[in-house]
């Protein structure tokens, strides 16, 4: 908080040399393996965080789904689909059996299918499809890493419709809306996602996500890609409407309020 990063390091690494108490002071180990990781993520010190990803399961065992976050570490920073399946099937096997460690291993195995051939080919997607079936999410997940660019193609050239809706009536540029993942949202657009589906029960605009999240970012990359926001009506309120009754001055802005009172 100090913003002195290198005595925090030190610090940090002097409770993880310490040997586990097994209580609740291990509390203070765990917080000190998420702190170290977030300051070397931003280094981008990739050495460093794998070996403590390494160290943290060594010391709270797979069965905390550590090695969930270690895997997912593997196949979006490090872009190694295999290395990434090994890891999350050690952790499957030792009774981590959370969603997030069999939706890692479906992303994994949906990438070593579009990076491979032959029977092995095969077999990756059947096992994608198992941890991780087919549909918005899956798209959305994999849009969230340039490098699954691949995957999403694929996906699409076997017959995935990029806009398709699942049960609960989201596609996969809602799901990147709705999380402010603007990466994401730029990557759907660019493989054509349609920003004017109706999505949910109340069939609410895509394109009027952002607006009703003040996501100003959001509101401003949709415009680039050609959403009118003077053209949008969702119940009769306009999505000026929706920015006046916030008070959202910067919103208003971006949504070119401006330029249609011109």
């Amino acid at each position: 908080m100090q913003h002195k990063e290198n005595q925090a390091i030190g610090k940090y690494r002097e409770v993880l040399a310490r040997p586990m108490s097994h209580d609740a002071y291990d509390r203070a180990r765990e917080v000190a393996y998420i702190s170290l990781l977030t300051i070397l993520d931003r280094r981008h010190e990739l050495d460093g965080m794998e070996a403590l990803y390494k160290q943290r399961i060594a010391d709270f065992g797979p069965h905390d789904c550590y090695s969930s976050e270690y895997a997912r570490f593997m196949l979006q920073v490090r872009g190694d689909a295999q290395g990434a399946i090994d890891i999350a099937r050690r952790g499957l096997d030792e009774n981590c059996v959370g969603a997030p460690a069999r939706q890692v291993l479906g992303l994994a195995e949906y990438v070593k299918w579009a990076t491979t051939s032959g029977p092995e080919q095969a077999e990756s997607l059947s096992q994608a499809r198992i941890y991780l079936p087919a549909g918005p999410m899956p798209l959305y997940l994999l849009a969230r890493d340039e490098r699954n660019g691949v995957a999403i193609k694929k996906l699409i050239a076997t017959g995935e419709h990029i806009d398709e809706l699942d049960s609960d009536r989201q596609t996969a540029l809602s799901y990147a809306l709705r999380h402010g993942d603007l990466g994401a949202t730029r990557r759907l657009l660019a493989l054509r996602a349609n920003p004017d589906m109706l999505v949910g029960f109340e069939e609410i605009p895509v394109a009027l996500l952002p607006v009703m999240q003040g996501n100003v970012e959001g509101v401003r990359l949709l415009r680039e890609h050609g959403v009118n926001y003077s053209k949008l009506r969702y119940r009769g309120i306009t999505a000026f409407d929706f920015a006046r009754q916030n008070g959202d001055e910067k919103l208003l802005q971006a949504l070119g309020h401006s330029e249609t009172t011109l």
